[in-house]
C-alpha cells in the first residue's frame, strides 16, 4: 500500500501546534495536541467590484489602502484636467474632499489617506511636492530632479522613494524624509511609469517605458542603489501596483497599456500571473498591499474614461483537518 513518505519522500511531521496557514501550504502534519491530521491549501486570488468614483478619471494619482484610499487629479471625460479634484474611499464609497491646489495629472504618490505625499505631476511646477493630512494640502519639499510627471512613488509621507518620469525620460532616484529630497543612485535605465513598491530603504521596481525587454524590466532597491531583479511576465506601462508591504516577499501589479486586465503577484523570487481584473484598463491609479490592493479610474480598451473600482484579494490559505467520513 502506498504511504505518504513513499509518495512525497518525507514523513508526516508531528507538531504540538499548527504552523501558520501560509507556511504550511501544501504540507501535511499531525497535531498531537488535538489528535488530528491536518493540511493547508490556498484558494484562488480574485478581484471584486467596489464603489465607483464620484468622477471617473484617467492619469490620476492614488495611494492608501482598499478601505482608506485617496485619488488626486487626472483627466475626467471631456479632456481638460480636473481642478485638483481629490476623493477619499472608505471601503464602500468615494466622496469629494478638499481639492489639490491646482489642476494636475500623472503624479507620483506615497503614503496613506491621512498622511499622503504628492510627487511632481503635470500642469504645475515639476519640482513640487505636497502633503495631505486627511483634510487639506500643504506645500512639501522641493525636488532636485526636473522630471515633470509620471514618476512613481512608494513608502510614507516622511520616508518616500520615487524614480523615473518624463520629459525627457529620467533615471533619477530621490528619497524624501518629510522635509527635503535627496538624489541618490540612478535607476538602471531612463524610463517612465516604472512602478516602485515598498519603502524608501527596501523596494522593487518593475515595468515602465521604455523597458528592456519590452516593459518587463525588474530591479531591486536597498536604500542606496539598484541591482538587477526579476522581470515580470507581461510587459506593461501606465499600470497599477500595491504600494504597501515588504516587497522582498510580496507585491502585485495589474492593468496597463494597451488596456489589459492581466494581474501578477510577486513572492520574493518570481512573478506569477493570477486572476484578471473585471475591467481591462490603462492609465490607472492604485494602492494597498498584496492581500488587499485597490485599482481605480483609468481608460478602458475603447478609450472610455472610467471610475470603476476593484479590490484584489490574494490567495487565502486555510488549514483543513483530515476526516474519515
Amino acid at each position: 500500500m502506498a504511504t505518504y513518505k513513499g509518495i512525497k519522500g518525507v514523513k508526516v511531521v508531528t507538531k504540538t501546534a499548527d504552523p501558520t496557514a501560509s507556511e504550511a501550504d501544501g504540507t501535511v502534519w499531525y497535531n498531537s495536541t488535538g489528535d488530528a491530521l491536518k493540511y493547508s491549501i490556498a484558494s484562488a486570488a480574485a478581484w471584486a467590484s467596489a464603489g465607483s468614483m464620484v468622477v471617473g478619471r484617467n492619469r490620476l494619482g492614488g495611494c492608501g489602502t482598499s478601505t482608506a484610499g485617496l485619488a488626486v487629479g487626472g483627466f475626467p471625460p471631456g479632456g481638460a484636467p480636473n481642478v485638483g479634484l481629490t476623493e477619499e474611499y472608505n471601503g464602500t464609497s468615494w466622496s469629494e474632499v478638499n481639492n489639490y491646489p491646482v489642476g494636475t495629472q500623472s503624479p507620483g504618490m506615497a503614503g496613506t489617506q491621512t498622511a499622503a505625499l504628492f510627487i511632481s505631476g503635470g500642469n504645475y511646477s515639476p519640482l513640487a511636492s505636497h502633503e495631505y493630512d486627511g483634510t487639506s494640502w500643504a506645500a512639501g519639499g522641493t525636488r532636485n530632479n526636473s522630471a515633470l510627471l509620471r514618476c512613481q512613488g512608494c513608502g510614507t509621507q516622511t520616508a518616500a522613494l520615487t524614480t523615473g518620469g518624463e520629459a525627457p525620460y529620467s533615471q533619477v532616484t530621490e528619497t524624501y524624509n518629510g522635509t527635503a529630497w535627496t538624489e541618490l543612485t540612478n535607476y538602471p535605465i531612463a524610463t517612465t511609469e516604472v512602478q516602485v513598491m515598498g519603502t524608501s530603504t527596501l523596494a522593487i521596481g518593475v515595468g515602465g517605458y521604455p523597458g528592456a525587454p519590452a516593459g518587463k524590466l525588474g530591479n531591486e532597491w536597498d536604500g542606496t542603489s539598484w541591482t538587477a531583479g526579476t522581470n515580470c511576465n507581461t510587459g506593461r506601462t501606465e499600470f497599477g501596483s500595491s504600494h504597501v508591504g515588504a516587497p522582498s516577499t510580496n507585491a502585485v501589479i495589474f492593468g496597463g497599456s494597451p488596456a489589459m486586465a492581466s494581474t501578477e503577484v510577486w513572492n520574493g523570487s518570481t512573478w506569477t500571473e493570477v486572476a484578471d481584473m473585471a475591467t481591462a484598463r490603462s492609465q490607472i491609479a492604485s494602492g494597498g498591499a498584496i492581500t488587499s490592493a485597490i485599482a481605480f479610474g483609468g481608460s478602458t480598451s475603447t478609450y472610455a474614461i472610467t471610475g470603476a473600482t476593484e479590490v484584489f484579494s490574494d490567495a487565502p490559505y486555510t488549514i483543513k483537518t483530515v476526516t474519515v467520513s
